[in-house]
């Protein structure tokens, strides 16, 4: 059985285009489950590992609520090679072809497709057993890097992560231009947690170090085109993670590290250094 975990948040149109898309895919031995988040919002990563509680299916698949999927796409998806799999991503009326797997650099930031897909976009389909193995979604994260930290885990764990180019789907807000305070703190902190999370210790000074240079290089960009962003954003992530660093050291010993750090298959290239010089300075949004 595959059971399909779909959040809703605020979005129910998106939802029950979703759901009917579900209803007409051709295999048989799935169960769809939808946790509406909207009225005690507890997070995309909490939410997600409640479906995974109530799912009784031997794969989970993690299905953003925005999406429409092709007929096959499950009998697509049993034929892959790898333990978690990602889809073929398309905008959603299919005109045109998206980043389906995200490259990640040494801190944990999206890099573009400039190295190996570290972690799948908008669709996520596990064996429950590397699920279970690696511990699930860390609901500290809440959402923004969720996705990327269990990959990163998953790496670590020894499991492999691919796309499946024959399992195709159609997402609605993977093009998304910007950036808000909102969505800034979440990012920001949860790289931070991460990595204080997931490296071993004898590579997490010299990574530490790295990212506050980077850091400090990006704070000066920010105080000249916007600077309440450190106050909204930056700084309460870095005071999160000063406030939850007992929890992320406990965290810590639950990783299941089966290969070294160095085996992990980031980018060589720094994210947001890329993000600048692909995209530019980010767009800030109002919402």
């Amino acid at each position: 059985m595959i059971s399909i975990i779909i959040i809703d948040f605020r979005s129910p149109e998106f939802t029950s285009r979703c759901y009917e898309s579900l209803r007409y895919t051709t295999y048989k031995d799935k169960e769809i489950i939808i946790i509406d988040n909207t009225y005690n919002n507890v997070g995309l990563a909490a939410a997600q590992n409640e479906g995974a509680m109530m799912a009784k299916g031997e794969y989970l698949f993690f299905l953003n609520n925005d999406t429409l999927v092709k007929e096959d796409i499950l009998e697509r998806l049993l034929e892959s090679k790898t333990d978690v799999t990602g889809c073929r991503m398309f905008n959603y009326n299919g005109t045109k072809e998206l980043d389906s797997g995200i490259s990640v650099d040494k801190f944990g930031c999206p890099a573009g497709k400039t190295g190996t897909v570290f972690y799948p976009d908008g669709a996520i389909f596990i064996k429950r057993k590397v699920f279970e193995d690696i511990g699930g979604f860390d609901e500290k994260l809440f959402l923004y890097g969720e996705d990327r930290d269990l990959c990163w885990r998953a790496w670590l764990a020894g499991y492999s992560v691919g796309i499946n180019s024959s399992a195709v789907f159609y997402h609605n807000s993977s093009c998304v231009e910007g950036t808000n305070y909102y969505r800034r703190f979440h990012s920001e902190k949860n790289i931070i947690r991460s990595m204080l999370k997931n490296y071993a210790i004898e590579y997490l000074p010299d990574t530490i170090a790295q990212y506050v240079f980077w850091s400090i290089l990006e704070i000066g960009l920010i105080l000249f085109t916007q600077p309440q962003a450190l106050w909204k954003s930056y700084f309460p992530a870095y005071w999160w993670n000063i406030k939850n660093l007992k929890d992320t050291l406990s965290k810590r010993k639950q990783i299941v590290r089966r290969i070294p750090d160095c085996y992990v298959p980031f980018s060589k290239e720094i994210g947001k250094l890329y993000t600048l010089k692909t995209k530019g300075i980010p767009k800030w949004l109002k919402s």
